[in-house]
């Protein structure tokens, strides 16, 4: 017994690789399954066995058909069972759908061991001989229960689908006593009430349902259907109007999924009436364009047909939405089936049949474009270099063929019978009719020199398909044979050699060169779309457009470049760009604040769903983030945090826990700022000048520049350190300082007599008050350190040209020696004019001080309308002093020592910012108590 089950487990783990693993296109054998199968994607190979099998219907008295196709395997999967002929894999016997299932049971045992009888909804029996160990065969009969027992609640839709399928009603009507009770007409397409296209009695359409009326008896019809090798040259010969949508819909696997998601089109339309949208509004555009020769699209119901099919799709699919030829296809089939048919149909299309053609840049189209001129190529190659030599398109000729199924170039009569290939084999179908389409043609077409003539000859032919091939022949057969029944016989028995397989490899070799074309077209549309910026240049925004859409991690090819950015996504592309920003901080400290200011900026950046930023909108928030001007890269930061122009107590507080976050880098010296910059020029120049004096070198020598220079790189970098912790702890001060209360609560009248009134009311922590955008400025331009880093710092430390397949580390203050000595250009210039220094005392050496001040920057302030006068007159004693935050007295008012602790500051700031939170809660008790 153990034997038998470490070979169960040993096929166990052999199936489960098989379903995890994926070929080169990354598309696992699941997949593949369910797209040969026409099953809904989703579908897993539970377990598979080997098979003989017969089936009988109720109806008939023929024995078993154990001679059609004796061997093969089957399949098993959570809502079908499937058959495969072993000997020619693009054969299927059947797809029966779980729910059809009424009975199953085990037969007597006989020669094979081991067999399962299954009875199913149409009344046909089928057996499964199982070949293999008895042990493999009790597995899949016990998967095979397991599955019936979890579609139970599927099976219950049963009773309701065979009611909208005219297989059952059809032999209802004529009292087959197998078929279920259908009372009515099931809901059809147009063609019931607006009539068939074509002559119902040349088309033989009441023969034709004979032949499909002994076919449903003896093998069954809709979800249980054998499919025999009779079902194939039924289809061919051309479907019956009444049954051609619900064969369409078969062929093609949209029928599971009509049973599967039974009410959801309905659903749609209820949930999303009355609401607009561009797919809504391009759709209603293009109603009276679809099919206007089709009686039906001249008649409001017709219309609101298609309207309400297009418009549920539109919001089923909205990456998709509407596109161009969806309402031609979508109005061919509404004339054969119902509104739910018809959605469900063009879904599987979209998605499945010939995913990629209705999109909006129809990467499919253009691919299979491509594929059609290698095939002309390839199969007939003088035509092929009769095109290329005079330049014809053929491309912009066959595209409308694919696009819309030939539907617009052919009568319609036709066109449905290409149409009931298509559903069957698969678009194989448009590549064997265009290929004969020329090869018939060929020998017009080869002496024209021009597109013109080209599309005049082809135009012609299918205006003539429906005329006799051969009228003067003395052989009936080939008298009676049109022009399309040629079209045919060419397209099925020269091109038959035209495969799926075929098709896929040469799409395989194609792909990426289209997919790079029509990636390049969508960048360029895209980008010519965006609003004119200042700051960025036309190769940053095309670096910002490559890295969306690589975080984004979507074929732009399919959604046109109309994706967006979330706030998951919008963290590692700021991460990739920004020095500040930590793709992986490792303190929970420094992750709160820096997913607080990251939301705080993607927020204020979005410009319609503040859960979702589109490119436009980071190109234009990127923009103002490296503004180059000093006072609107200032205004710029406060707009984030400011509400009608002014910023409150907490909103101070947030701004100065942000500038801490921001200049994290340069506080724990781990990036280098101009001044640092500066000052390490400075003393690699004056150690260069110790070194040449001591060896006596004239002023008028060539200045070598050593590999290695020896000076303090601590100091220096503690001296940054120390500069950004002292810009934090001031910045807090002054803005405290310079605040101002809010008029309501300072009115004279309101005080006691008695007190004292302070110069400044912002300083009693127990009223509100507010700092608006002059005051901020004057705050930031106060001090050295905050001024460079609004004006070049910050915007030196985001690299929007970084590739986006490989970006650098952070580099640490001391990589950056090693640079400046292999770059010795300015020490050299800075080593000359410190010797020229003291060849001539007298000359003031333009490196003592290390950045000038910015007149310009504070003239701009005295010109602002918005400028309160009044900072001027602030003269604050040290009575009013006890008016200021105690805490913040006693943490800021004291210089910053020479070796400060980053996290002393860090934690008196969180004191600080504790303090002035119950400072402001005991505010709302008594606004004035000056006691």
């Amino acid at each position: 017994m153990s034997f038998f089950e470490s070979l169960r487990d040993k096929a166990v783990t052999t199936i489960s690789l098989l379903i995890e693993r994926k070929d080169s296109d990354g598309v696992s054998p699941d997949e593949l399954f369910c797209r040969q199968h026409r099953l809904p994607l989703g579908e897993k190979v539970l377990n598979q066995s080997a098979v003989e099998v017969g089936y009988l219907a109720d109806s008939t008295k023929a024995a078993y058909r154990t001679n059609s196709y004796p061997q093969g395997k089957v399949y098993l999967t959570p809502h079908f069972l499937v058959f495969q002929d072993i000997y020619d894999g693009r054969s299927c016997l059947f797809v029966l759908h779980l729910s059809a299932i009424k009975k199953v049971e085990r037969l007597p045992a006989s020669s094979y061991g081991f067999a399962l009888g299954i009875h199913t909804h149409s009344h046909i029996n089928v057996k499964l001989y199982l070949v293999g160990l008895r042990s493999e065969s009790e597995l899949f009969s016990s998967q095979l229960m397991g599955a019936l027992q979890s579609n139970k609640p599927q099976a219950k839709n049963m009773a309701f689908f065979v009611q909208t399928c005219y297989s059952e009603y059809l032999l209802a009507k004529n009292h087959v006593p197998s078929a279920e009770t259908v009372n009515q007409v099931p809901a059809s397409g147009l063609g019931l009430t607006f009539g068939y296209p074509g002559n119902l009695r040349e088309l033989r359409d009441r023969s034709k349902m004979k032949l499909w009326f002994d076919l449903f008896r003896a093998d069954g019809r809709n979800l249980s259907l054998i499919k025999t090798p009779t079902f194939a040259k039924l289809v061919r010969v051309g479907l019956p109007n009444r049954l051609r949508g619900e064969i369409w819909e078969l062929n093609c696997g949209s029928m599971y999924m009509r049973i599967d998601h039974k009410d959801e089109y309905e659903k749609l339309l209820t949930d999303n009436e009355n609401k607009h949208s561009i797919a809504v509004e391009e759709i209603s555009k293009d109603l009276y364009r679809s099919l206007p020769e089709y009686a039906a699209y001249q008649d409001p119901e017709g219309i609101e047909r298609l309207r309400r099919v297009l418009v549920a799709y539109s919001w089923k699919n909205p990456d998709i939405g509407y596109c161009q030829a969806m309402n031609i296809v979508t109005a061919a089939l509404l004339i054969y089936m119902s509104e739910e048919q018809a959605f469900w149909c063009l879904n599987t299309l979209c998605d499945r049949i010939i995913p990629g053609y209705y999109s909006k840049t129809m990467y499919g189209t253009l691919l299979d474009q491509r594929v059609f001129e290698s095939l002309v190529e390839q199969t007939m190659p003088v035509l092929w270099n009769h095109i290329t030599k005079h330049d014809i398109q053929l491309s912009v000729i066959s595209l409308p063929w694919f696009l819309c199924l030939y539907l617009t170039s052919m009568p319609l009569i036709f066109a449905f019978r290409i149409l009931d290939v298509f559903f069957m084999e698969g678009p194989t179908t448009l590549f064997r009719v265009a290929l004969a389409i020329l090869k018939i043609n060929g020998e017009e077409l080869i002496k024209t020199t021009d597109d013109g003539t080209f599309i005049q000859i082809l135009k012609k032919y299918f205006t003539s398909l429906d005329q006799r091939s051969e009228p003067s022949s003395t052989n009936p057969k080939n008298a009676q044979r049109t022009k399309f029944m040629d079209l045919f016989l060419v397209a099925f028995r020269e091109f038959s050699v035209i495969t799926d397989e075929m098709v896929e490899k040469h799409r395989t070799k194609h792909r990426n060169t289209v997919f790079g074309n029509i990636s390049q077209f969508v960048k360029r549309t895209e980008l010519r779309n965006l609003p004119r910026i200042a700051n960025l240049s036309n190769d940053d925004v095309s670096s910002i457009y490559d890295r969306f859409y690589s975080i984004v991690r979507q074929q732009i090819t399919v959604s046109g470049g109309s994706s967006f950015m979330e706030f998951e996504l919008f963290t590692i592309f700021m991460s990739q760009i920004c020095d500040f920003i930590d793709p992986e901080p490792t303190d929970d400290n420094t992750f709160q604040k820096q997913e607080r200011f990251l939301k705080r900026l993607f927020e204020h950046w979005c410009s319609e769903d503040s859960s979702k930023l589109s490119l436009k909108d980071l190109v234009i928030g990127l923009n103002k983030l490296i503004e180059p001007d000093l006072l609107t890269s200032i205004s710029n930061f406060f707009a984030l945090y400011c509400e009608n122009g002014k910023v409150d107590r907490e909103g101070i507080l947030t701004i100065s826990e942000d500038l801490l976050f921001i200049t994290l880098p340069w506080e724990m010296g781990k990036l280098h700022d101009a001044l640092t910059a500066t000052a390490i020029e400075n003393a690699i120049a004056d150690k260069i000048c110790e070194q040449q004096e001591a060896v006596g070198v004239s002023n008028q020598d060539p200045i070598p520049i050593p590999s290695n220079i020896d000076i303090d790189k601590e100091k220096i970098e503690s001296m940054q350190i120390e500069r950004y912790l002292s810009a934090a702890s001031t910045f807090i001060q002054r803005a405290f300082e310079y605040a101002q209360p809010h008029e309501e609560d300072v009115l004279i009248s309101d005080l006691p007599v008695d007190h004292k009134l302070s110069h400044n009311a912002a300083l009693n922590p127990r009223l509100p008050v507010f700092l608006n955008l002059p005051t901020f400025r004057m705050v930031i331009l106060a001090d050295e350190t905050y001024e460079l880093l609004f004006s070049s710092t910050i915007r030196g430390s985001i690299h929007i040209d970084t590739p986006t397949d490989g970006f650098d580390p952070m580099r640490n203050l001391r990589d950056m020696f090693d640079g400046l000595l292999a770059d010795g250009r300015e020490v050299a210039k800075k080593v000359r004019r410190r010797m020229d220094s003291a060849a001539h005392p007298g000359q003031l050496s333009s490196d003592n001080s290390s950045l000038k001040s910015r007149k310009s920057s504070k003239s701009h302030i005295e010109d602002d309308d918005d400028r309160d006068d009044d900072f001027s007159a602030i003269d604050i004693d040290e009575s009013e002093k006890d008016f200021l935050f105690a805490a913040e007295v006693q943490a800021l008012a004291d210089p910053v020592s020479s070796k400060t602790d980053d996290s002393r500051h860090l934690r008196q700031f969180h004191d600080i910012r504790t303090d002035t939170q119950h400072s402001s809660k005991k505010a709302n008790d008594n606004l004035i108590d000056f006691d």
